[in-house]
This record gives structure tokens, sequence and C-alpha cells, in this order.
């Protein structure tokens, strides 16, 4: 029974019912350059099955945005053996069937063989085609734009046979067969010789379309496998270039919020502290209103205290700063003294000198302290014996 145009899959239709997805199905010819057959899948529909002659006709893709195409390879190019796993867990059956393929016709240098684990978990699917036909149908689908997501034998779109039947049916125009033990083409005189005594039941529409359905989401045998399995994918491809960039755009994105989450939790944590600092001296100076203030405020009780090196460490400094405009002063002496007093003795060639740094000083708002006389030395400088304290 051939499947007909435009078919829907009823939501009861059983566990098979493939879920929502779009492309293509294309069933290959039996012959090079022989007309294929074509399938849309739009979800849980099948439509077409118009015949296309290949490398003549247009293809229905080119305009489509759905590219994924699966190829169903003729039926009597690829028939399926079905066999028991035994004893052997899954991964070792797959390869000891993979080296000895049950049915091999060809020289297995030429042949190449796909295995793939029954839905049941207890059987083993293989199919050994010759390599030179697999050459052909990726060349054709190639030549017309594709680059199947996957190519699986066109007798497995048939039903599971129970056991003591043979499964048939008729894809485009190729007759096929299925049952418990193999997948073939279903040409009376091949089934009469493969399951002779076998009841032979016709698969309808119905049952085709949702296995049509079920192998386009989920491929029960895929051929494209070893040497014809789909290209890896590489991060040296301008594609893969173009996500990595994207995921690097994304990582400096999540390094910048990161970044800012930070930076707000220490503006908010150095906030705190600011406001418990103010607090702490509002104890004390209850005018003080912000940090400088505060600052301003403890320096001079610690200037009046005469505490320790940090009078120190604010008053000569600032004599220092006061002598650089004035290079012609020079300091004689110079000592700290418990009360917070920075007395020096400076000499200059003249009064003047003295004076400029000692406005300098002053204009800084330092206290000072200056003898009413000034003296000489023995070299003729002018000496000054002067004090710096803070206000």
């Amino acid at each position: 029974m051939a499947l007909r145009l435009n078919h829907d899959v009823p939501p009861e239709s059983g566990p098979e019912t493939a879920s929502a997805a779009a492309g293509w199905i294309v069933l290959l010819g039996e012959a090079p350059r022989a007309d294929w057959r074509v399938w849309r899948v739009s979800g849980d529909r099948l439509s077409g099955g118009d015949a296309l002659t290949p490398g003549e006709d247009a293809t229905p893709w080119d305009e489509d945005e759905v590219h994924r195409v699966i190829a169903l390879a003729p039926a009597a190019l690829a028939p399926v053996r079905i066999v028991p796993r035994g004893d052997m867990p899954m991964a070792q059956a797959l390869a000891a069937t993979r080296l000895d393929p049950p049915g091999l016709r060809g020289a297995p240098e030429a042949t190449h063989v796909a295995v793939a684990a029954g839905a049941d978990g207890e059987t083993v699917l293989s199919a050994a085609v010759a390599k030179t036909d697999m050459d052909v149908w990726l060349a054709e689908l190639a030549a017309n734009g594709v680059d199947a997501a996957a190519i699986l034998p066109a007798a497995l779109a048939l039903p599971a046979a129970e056991a003591g039947q043979v499964m048939t049916g008729t894809l485009g125009a190729q007759p096929l067969a299925r049952s418990p033990a193999m997948a073939f083409a279903g040409e009376d005189d091949l089934v009469a010789a493969l399951a002779p005594d076998a009841q032979v039941v016709e698969a309808d529409e119905e049952a085709l379309a949702r296995r049509m359905l079920a192998q386009f989401a989920a491929p029960e045998l895929d051929l494209r496998q070893g040497a014809y399995a789909l290209p890896r994918v590489s991060y040296f491809r301008l594609p893969d270039w173009r996500q990595l960039a994207r995921m690097t755009a994304i990582l400096a994105l999540l390094v910048l919020a990161i970044f800012l989450v930070e930076t707000v939790k220490l503006n908010l944590d150095a906030d705190a502290r600011e406001d418990a600092a103010i607090a702490a001296a509002q104890a004390r100076f209850p005018g003080v209103g912000d940090l400088a203030t505060a600052e301003t405020q403890i320096r001079g009780e610690l200037l009046r205290r005469g505490a320790g090196g940090v009078a120190f460490a604010d008053s000569a400094p600032a004599v220092f700063a006061a002598m650089q405009p004035v290079p012609s002063v020079k300091l004689r002496n110079l000592s700290w003294q418990g009360d917070g007093t920075l007395a020096i003795r400076a000499a200059a060639p003249s009064g003047d000198a003295l004076n400029q740094m000692l406005i300098a000083l002053q204009r800084d708002g330092w206290q000072i302290t200056v003898p009413p006389e000034l003296t000489s030395d023995a070299t003729g400088s002018t000496i000054a014996d002067i004090t710096v304290r803070a206000p």
C-alpha cells in the first residue's frame, strides 16, 4: 500500500507518534539518477510523496528555512538483519556484529557496516551496504544541496513484525517487507523465500506515516557511521567563531555585572564605616559633620596634646614646604617638644628671606613665634629662633 499525501497522524496513534519536528524525508532511487520521492514533515503532519528527478527538478528545501533532511536508502540495496545480542553486553554485541555482520555478501573492504541497538534492548540491527552505493547517495544528495542528517534503510519505515508475521508495504514505488529477523525489499519471491511460513500483514497508511515520523525524529539505524558519519563541529570554522564570540560577550557582561555588584557592596560598606566614624567623632566633637572636619578636629587635638609623631609628621613637612620657595634659608637646628611645639633655628642672608618663609607658614594656618630682634652670627647670616604650632 502506497503512502497517501497530506497525512495527519491521529493524536491517539500510539507510542511511535513523532514529536513536533520539521524537515524533509527523501526516498532515494534504486539506481543512480533515479527519481526520488520527497515528503514534508511538519510536526505530526506528513505531506507530499511527489517524485523528484535529482539534478533536474528544483528541490523544495531551497526556499525552506528548515534544512533538516533524512534520506531513506532503497531496501534492495540496504537490507537489515536483526539478531539477538545473547549474553553479551550491548556494547560488546555491537562491536562483534560490526566485525562479523550476518549475511555479508560483498568483500569486507568494499562494504560499509552500520549497527545499532534495537528498541527492546535485546536485539542488534545491522546493515551491510556497498561503499559505492553510499558514495553515490551522498554525492547525489550533496549535488542537490543536502547534507543528510541521517540515512536509514527504507525497510525500517515498516512497523516491527510480531513473531510468525511479516509486515509489508509500499513506499513510493518500492515494496518493503519486515520480519522479526530482517527488513528487506518486499518482492513476492523474496518474501516467500525469506519468510515462507509467515503470515503476511500489510501495513496501513497510518502505520507507515507514524513510523516515518518516528524515524525522522529518532532514526532506528543510521547508515552515517564511521567514515560516513557527519563531520564533527570545529571551533575553527566561522559559524563556531561567531558562537564563541557571543559566549565571550556574555561572559564579559557577567564579569561586568559581578564587578558592578561588588562595587556597590563596597560603596555601601564604605558609607556604613564612614557613618560609624563620624558618629564616633561626634561623641567627642559634637560639631563634626563629615570626615574632613572630624580629621581636622582630631589632628588639632593631637597637636595640642603633642601626641607622638602625628604632630611632628604634620609640622615638620609644613616647615620644609615653606622653605622650598626660599632656597637661601637654611636650618641650623630642629627640635620637637612634648607639648606639640616644633622649634627651629633658621639662617638666611637677610631678614626678608626669613619673613617670606614665616609668611608662608602663617598662610597655611600655623601659629608662629619669633624673637623681637633678629641676630647675626659670625658668618653674617641673619639668625631667628622660631616655634611652630598647630592652630
